[in-house]
């Protein structure tokens, strides 16, 4: 009984093994593929408008961040506020 019992669980290992192993290697073979066939160009334009992206809203923000210089407006943070950080935190009751 106990060598059936034995028998079964180094069967079951066994296959999980070798299951995880395929999984494994088919995954690194699909992604191999992937990476050294390149397809054909693809427009980014074309590649915005399937993901949703309107060409309409995409050309007003552009047009609206050179209206605004968005790029001279950013200003880097002066860290943590002073006068929010002085004081020590007060211990609750």
């Amino acid at each position: 009984m106990a060598t059936s019992a034995l028998r079964l669980t180094i069967v079951l290992i066994l296959s999980m093994i070798v299951f995880s192993t395929y999984t494994m290697s088919s995954n690194a073979r699909s992604t191999r593929g992937f990476l050294s066939e390149p397809g054909p160009a693809r427009s980014p334009r074309l590649m915005l408008r399937e993901s949703g992206f309107s060409e309409v809203m995409l050309e007003y923000y552009r047009r609206r961040a050179i209206m605004l210089d968005a790029g001279t407006m950013r200003v880097a943070p002066g860290g943590p506020d002073p006068q929010h950080h002085s004081k020590s935190p007060v211990a609750m009751p």
